[in-house]
């Protein structure tokens, strides 16, 4: 499930001045750990998020960073064959996140790691059962988009690796559902705000090609 790690890191680590009182700061290294194949870190990071729920049922970010933790676990589930067992903790998780979100609807550090989620989830979700995957990558995008809007103010100022992600995320997710138009927004976004980048010339391809089998995003992150 290393999607999420990616993801997730490459946008907590180019927003992380946007926001403020950051649990991810004292989490995701441990969760990225674990993404990556680290069970005793994803234990500690487990136990980081319980106690801190336990403490506060209400926190935010804690309730989004598990909600995460519960999609990579469905995935693992899927993986051997433990369907339902993979379909409850799915559940389970975009539950935790869209409470996340109704708790904190326009913190970053919530909105970010819940579209990081819902994003690669739905799209291997998409050829089981499209309506609910297209419904999915539809959230991921409004948080997406959110993020932008509410930084428009200070786009510049922002590192290009995080304005390229989600120049990228959005416009792969219009393209998971089809609209080439909405997408070529995008598109057209990263060959003109990034020039000379690996987001520009992948932009490009995808621009002359939907089909492309071009990455968005990712791109830089290590």
């Amino acid at each position: 499930m290393r999607w999420i790690f990616v993801l997730v890191l490459a946008f907590s680590i180019s927003l992380a001045a946007l926001a403020q009182q950051r649990f991810d700061f004292k989490v995701r290294e441990d969760m990225f750990a674990g993404f990556d194949g680290d069970t005793d870190a994803f234990e500690r990071a487990m136990k980081l998020i319980t106690d801190t729920l336990a403490a506060d049922p209400d926190h935010a970010q804690a309730l989004v960073w598990r909600g995460d933790a519960r999609l990579f676990l469905s995935g693992q589930a899927f993986q051997r064959g433990a369907i339902g067992e993979g379909q409850t903790l799915a559940g389970q998780g975009i539950a935790d996140m869209n409470r996340a979100v109704s708790l904190a609807p326009t913190d970053i550090a919530v909105l970010i790691p819940r579209a990081t989620g819902l994003m690669p989830f739905a799209r291997g979700l998409r050829p089981f059962n499209r309506p609910e995957a297209d419904r999915l990558t539809k959230i991921a995008i409004g948080d997406f988009e959110f993020v932008v809007a509410a930084n428009a103010a200070n786009w510049s100022k922002l590192k290009e690796h995080g304005r390229g992600e989600l120049l990228g995320a959005l416009a792969d997710g219009w393209l998971e559902l089809g609209d080439v138009a909405k997408a070529n927004v995008y598109l057209d976004r990263m060959s003109a705000e990034l020039p000379g980048t690996p987001y520009a010339r992948n932009a490009a391809q995808r621009r002359a090609d939907p089909a492309a089998r071009v990455a968005l995003t990712c791109l830089g992150c290590h």
